[in-house]
């Protein structure tokens, strides 16, 4: 199979993904959300009819308002187009690499005796490699995406939703997909390789299923489904940090001073709290979405689709300059 074909398939995997995406995200919003809801919510309100409860997991002026148009717009963009072709692209530069990183490590070193023949012991070994690799690949591209201007210049036109809805998640230039993209990639591979390397050398089916399951369970609970929404899901101070919460990545998307740039982590918040960048919000605290007291409302860099494409490639240039100048 040539590298066209299975960039092809790999850009027809993503809008099948896509597709099952937006019903897992709909049904994680459902169980999660309405949990949250009929605890919390239903018991103090005098409407508590169904078309109270659906209003409040999807509250009108969220999805109506000039920002969640433009996520909207953002949404069906990237999920047609460009997430795609960065699919594509991922694969391509899998072939141009030539070799695993299981393979690496046993070319480094050599090849290494699995430490069980445990199946249950293998498979748990094998996804926390999978899971510590993609935790440190997103913290650290997450984090460069925060304090490099360059590449701030971009990732700030995710920040600049003012509107938590379901759309809100995929509001990202379709740069950021290439930059944030890859050192989860890579350290998704590097973690998993490890923990393959480790167990023997072979990746094992079971290892994908529980991968899966994990990823499904991951929105199912909140993430990725109510983290871009209005519901303060928390599981707890402790649970928040280990496993994470979809609260712990809202006061992410905060315009308020006191919580920039913290809470990079995505599948838990442990790296967040090793390297002092953890926030866990205090109950009933509430704040606005936005990027900051100067960018909001009419002042959005980006109220426009045009905006939201081409004001981020205005700022990278400029601090290209800028970085040129000082030199």
């Amino acid at each position: 199979m040539d590298a066209m074909q299975l960039a092809l398939e790999a850009a027809g995997s993503a809008y099948h993904g896509l597709m099952m995406s937006v019903s897992l995200v709909l049904a994680g919003i459902l169980l999660t959300g309405s949990a949250y809801y009929l605890v919390f919510i239903r018991p103090h309100m005098r409407d508590r009819s169904a078309r109270a409860w659906l209003q409040y997991l999807f509250p009108k002026e969220f999805y109506t308002s000039r920002s969640a148009k433009i996520d909207i717009g953002v949404w069906l963009l990237n999920g047609l187009l460009f997430i795609p072709i960065f699919e594509a692209c991922v694969v391509i530069a899998g072939l141009m690499a030539g070799v695993t990183f299981s393979g690496l490590f046993s070319a480094w070193f050599g090849p290494l005796a699995p430490p069980t023949d445990n199946l249950a012991l293998t498979v748990l070994i094998q996804f926390l490699g999978f899971w510590f690799g993609q935790g440190i690949g997103q913290y650290s591209g997450h984090l460069a995406l925060h304090k490099v201007p360059l590449l701030w210049a971009l990732h700030r036109a995710h920040h600049s939703a003012e509107s938590a809805n379901l759309f809100a998640f995929l509001r990202s230039h379709p740069l950021e997909h290439f930059t944030n993209g890859t050192t989860r990639v890579i350290g998704t591979a590097a973690g998993t390789g490890a923990a393959v390397y480790i167990t023997g050398g072979t990746f094992l089916p079971e290892t994908a299923t529980a991968i899966l399951a994990y990823n499904i369970l991951y929105v199912l609970i909140g993430f990725r489904s109510v983290d871009h929404l209005h519901i303060p899901v928390s599981y707890g101070r402790f649970l928040d940090v280990l496993i994470g919460s979809p609260i712990m990545h809202q006061v992410h998307h905060s315009a308020e001073d006191k919580h920039r740039d913290v809470n990079m982590a995505g599948a838990g918040y442990l790296f967040d709290w090793l390297f002092g960048t953890l926030y866990i919000p205090e109950k009933g605290e509430t704040w606005r979405w936005g990027l900051n007291d100067q960018e909001l409302g009419e002042n959005n860099p980006h109220n426009s689709l045009r905006a939201f494409f081409i004001e981020p490639l205005q700022s990278m240039r400029t601090e290209i300059r800028r970085m040129f100048n000082a030199r």
